[in-house]
């Protein structure tokens, strides 16, 4: 069941799924913590089984229908399982938003792109390092 868990981030589970969320290493587990809990414009769930959240959804909703995911994450021993395309498909038809976007790495543009994403590549300008832009349009699937 993917639930609000802003109010649960003190959870251990959270905890490490916010560390594996932050692909770029920017923020520690806490200060992403606080930036959820101080900006009313970020959401935080989560994909509780068994009593356990295993996935997380960190997002914000930007214009009219768009979503612009900021974090996606799950426990390393529930990798696999379908639990990031379950959040993402349950996100989906809570919302119903008009796009989803969002920026990753390489490994994560691999996950979108097998979600049928559209995936371009582009260069940060200040670290050089690689990242991925990707594009879900909802009316491209109609």
């Amino acid at each position: 069941m993917l639930k609000n868990i802003k109010s649960e981030t003190d959870r251990p589970e959270v905890r490490e799924l916010l560390g594996y969320a932050d692909v770029a290493g920017r923020e520690d587990e806490e200060e992403l913590i606080n930036r959820y809990k101080a900006d009313d414009r970020l959401h935080l769930y989560g994909y509780e089984d068994d009593g356990l959240i295993v996935g997380l959804l960190g997002f914000e909703r930007k214009d009219e229908g768009v979503i612009h995911l900021h974090h996606i994450a799950v426990l390393p021993e529930n990798r696999l399982k379908g639990y990031g395309r379950g959040m993402l498909l349950q996100l989906i038809k809570d919302l119903n938003p008009q796009q989803i976007t969002v920026d990753t790495d390489e490994e994560g543009a691999q996950f979108f792109r097998n979600l049928s994403f559209t995936v371009h590549g582009s260069e940060d300008t200040v670290t050089g390092l690689e990242y991925f832009h990707c594009i879900y349009d909802m009316e491209e699937e109609e």
